[in-house]
């Protein structure tokens, strides 16, 4: 009997992320060169699909962990709380759409954009930062609370900034909220948390490349010594064998006549290092 194939999500989410990301540019192509018209309705088809391309190369990582069985209720979080995201973009872009078609926004509109981009900073931060706790471990601990120190505090600025514009006001930011996010000492560390955060991350990634180049290297030369000994015949084998024990009783010797005061330390060291060489 044929074993059935088992479900696999992560491929399956892949696919699907590559199908969209080759409509998404093939469609920007088209735009660009003039083969299609720049309707409404096709920049929607076409912002949907950029949408939902960007919520499947979130839930990836969290796609893997799960079909791994490895963190799998939080990977399961993760998922269903993306594909709201994901949902709510999409339910966004229709009705913005057809709010320009219709030309008849109003403040409904405008509150559920808000509550959608509100909810969307907070899935974005947390699903980063779960990811990178999980990826990196105990691994570059400074670096990583540099990361999420400044990825919370533009979270925070940016949350704040939402929940101050006051929509029946005409999209105006209260006075209140001016006089919290817009100072020296707010954009200051604003400026700080973008440049430390793009610096943590750089750094990581590098030292984090470092090691894998390192590892591979290391592993490479341990196939080459392998396949060196591998090449030996059996009677190479034992002249090595036999030099190696011949190399370590000449050191042994010319030690213990150094400890008896036979030779001097300028013979020991020059002989001791002729030994070596030979090896």
């Amino acid at each position: 009997m044929e074993k059935t194939k088992k479900f696999n999500l992560f491929k399956l989410l892949q696919n699907a992320a590559v199908v969209g990301l080759f409509l998404v540019v093939g469609l920007g192509t088209l735009f660009a060169t003039g083969i299609l018209t720049r309707t409404i309705t096709s920049l929607e088809i076409t912002i949907m699909i950029g949408l939902l391309l960007v919520g499947l190369l979130m839930v990836l990582p969290w796609a893997k962990y799960l079909e791994q069985k490895e963190y799998k209720i939080v990977s399961l979080i993760f998922l269903i709380a993306t594909a709201v995201c994901v949902v709510l973009w999409e339910i966004c872009t229709l009705v913005i759409c057809s709010a320009i078609r219709n030309d008849n926004g109003n403040n409904i509109i405008l509150h559920f954009i808000r509550i959608t981009l509100l909810i969307s900073f907070q899935v974005v931060v947390a699903s980063f930062i779960g990811k990178f706790v999980i990826k990196y471990r105990a691994k570059y601990i400074p670096f990583q609370a540099i990361t999420y120190l400044s990825m919370l505090y533009i979270d925070f600025w940016l949350s704040t900034l939402l929940f101050g514009v006051s929509i029946n006001a005409g999209l105006k930011i209260t006075h209140s909220v001016m006089d919290i996010l817009i100072n020296r000492v707010t954009i200051s560390l604003l400026v700080l948390s973008i440049v430390y955060l793009g610096v943590a991350i750089g750094t990581i990634s590098n030292a984090r490349k470092r090691s894998v180049r390192n590892s591979i290297l290391a592993r490479n030369r341990m196939v080459n010594r392998d396949i060196g000994i591998m090449d030996l015949n059996d009677d190479e084998i034992e002249t090595n064998k036999n030099n190696q024990n011949d190399a370590e009783a000449q050191l042994e010797k010319i030690k213990s006549m150094f400890d008896k005061g036979l030779i001097t330390k300028e013979e020991y060291d020059a002989k001791r290092q002729s030994i070596i060489d030979k090896m």
